[in-house]
């Protein structure tokens, strides 16, 4: 990420002072039943340049490093950190759910990432060991808005919007090289927010879904949450724009006209007694549940896919026998059914859930309320935080055998039973992804369109023959699947078969929720 001079001068100054308060702490030494720490080749530093450099990625790094260790300790300033890379540890995690919590970070998401004022956050945070506080009664407001009739609604209105997109890339025929994830990023930023915001919708404009992306982009230098404003200006004055805009969509009441999902947030936030600013502000928040894993995992579905002809054909034919219904006549439409693909398209589903094992690069995120004893072995000192990086838990051998570093598209089926535990890609029982049914679906329906109506070839820049070669990582940190740091091009050409028809969406009512595996 580039910084301008001012806002390099003022990086400078942070890690100075970060240093001095890091120096004063070298001294303090591990309790020994706490995992054994893991020092960094740089000083007191290291692993703060690490995890801004590569994100959680960089823990696993580090488990690379050290295979013999279950857990470790990293000690970064003001912040001590566990790190889980073992399945059998997550058990233990889910029977200390109290006080080992995902709440408290809401609290800190409120400050850092939607800059809320200190008011706020004191009624966002927990109250208690183990539960309380706002942002737990906001989560537990979106639940029910993800499921049943919400669910539907969104998932009615996000197809709608697809269709467009898809639609005009079909008849674009001016444009048949595009960049696969920038194309995928507006396509499906356009659906989810649509779904969720309604009409008056703030991300219609192009110019804040660009400020969106701007922050998302610029997010690890605004969680550090020192003079954001002049360390992260681009970012922040993105940020700020959106908040602006989320301001006037509430004071036009757009959320009555939105999801079950934006009013059950409104009105969650509202008993909580944030003032219209902050409701904002966490709006703005709700951005990267909705758009910044959906929309890499969605590319990287895609890539796995297209570069694997022998399982497109095999998706392809499942969803085309299943889940594709054609009306011949006069008006002759091609309707892809949700429902189906859920009930009639096993092998699709399971190579759908392989993809996010194979590309997670998340980490799921803890606080340690108390002391506790993990497993019996392993100290987690109160105050402290625990990670469980994806790419670690999802390599791991105890969970996915001899063939843990493959794609294995059948890993999912029932006819294909494997040791439970370890997938983490949603999150980690109790606390798991609310909206999990809704980006399962809109990656689902989108591949199925995108796979049955075109072929992909890859291209360079110059529009010359290339391969399915994996490009660069951009480690942001909102993104579980990192997006590619540069442009990958391909060539969309219209499939033969069904070319003139009309095509559509079909989401039954009361079909939405996938059986998808979970941590």
């Amino acid at each position: 990420m580039a910084f301008d001079a001012v806002s390099a001068l003022a990086l400078l100054a942070f890690i100075a002072l970060a240093s001095i308060f890091a120096l004063s702490r070298a001294g303090d030494k591990l309790d020994p039943r706490e995992p054994p720490e893991i020092k960094s080749t740089i000083p007191v530093l290291g692993h703060l340049f690490g995890l801004l450099s590569k994100g959680v990625s960089y823990y696993y790094s580090l488990s690379l490093k050290n295979p013999d260790l279950p857990a470790f300790t990293v000690n970064i300033p003001q912040a001590k950190t566990y790190i889980i890379t073992s399945p059998a540890l997550l058990a233990a995690v889910q029977r200390n759910a109290r006080n080992i919590s995902f709440e408290p970070l809401l609290g800190q998401a409120t400050e850092r990432i939607a800059g809320c004022s200190q008011e706020t956050v004191n009624k966002i945070r927990p109250l208690r060991s183990g539960g309380g506080g706002g942002g737990q009664d906001v989560v537990h407001a979106m639940h029910p808005a993800l499921l049943g009739d919400g669910l539907d609604d969104m998932n009615e209105a996000m197809a709608k919007n697809l269709k467009v997109s898809i639609d005009e890339l079909a008849a674009d025929s001016s444009k048949p090289t595009i960049d696969l994830f920038d194309w995928c990023k507006d396509a499906m930023t356009i659906a989810s927010t649509d779904s969720t915001w309604g009409p008056l919708n703030p991300y219609k404009s192009k110019f804040l879904r660009d400020c969106f992306w701007e922050l998302d982009n610029g997010l690890g230098q605004v969680v550090l949450n020192f003079a954001p404003h002049i360390i992260a200006r681009k970012p922040w004055k993105a940020r700020e724009a959106l908040v602006k805009a989320f301001k006037a969509y509430l004071e036009a009441k757009g959320h009555e006209q939105g999801s079950m999902l934006a009013k059950a947030r409104y009105t969650s936030l509202s008993e909580v007694g944030l003032p219209m600013d902050d409701i904002a502000r966490q709006e703005v928040g709700m951005g990267f549940g909705l758009l910044s894993n959906t929309i890499p995992s969605t590319f990287w579905f895609l890539f796995d896919l297209f570069s694997r002809p022998d399982v497109l054909e095999k998706v392809r034919e499942e969803v085309r026998a299943n889940a594709l219904h054609i009306t011949e006549g006069s008006s002759r439409s091609a309707i892809i059914d949700l429902a189906d693909i859920r009930d009639k398209c096993p092998f699709f589903v399971s190579t759908f859930q392989e993809s996010l094992r194979f590309r997670s690069r998340g980490a799921p995120t803890r606080y340690v309320f108390e002391d506790v004893l993990l497993d019996g072995k392993y100290l987690l000192k109160k105050g402290s935080t625990l990670q469980m990086p994806a790419v670690a838990l999802h390599s791991h051998p105890n969970s996915w055998g001899s063939s843990s570093a493959e794609f294995k598209p059948t890993r999912y089926l029932k006819t294909n039973p494997r040791k439970v535990g370890g997938f983490v890609g949603f999150g980690v029982s109790p606390s798991v992804c609310p909206g999990r049914h809704f980006a399962s679906s809109e990656i689902l329906i989108f591949a199925a369109a995108l796979i049955l109506r075109f072929d992909f070839t890859p291209t360079s820049s110059s529009s010359s023959p290339s391969s399915w070669i994996e490009p660069p990582l951009n480690y942001v940190l909102a993104a579980s699947a990192t997006p590619p740091s540069k442009p990958f091009y391909v060539k969309a050409t219209p499939r033969d078969e069904y070319k003139d028809y009309d095509w559509d969406f079909r989401v039954t009512r009361g079909k939405g929720q996938f059986g998808l595996v979970i941590g």
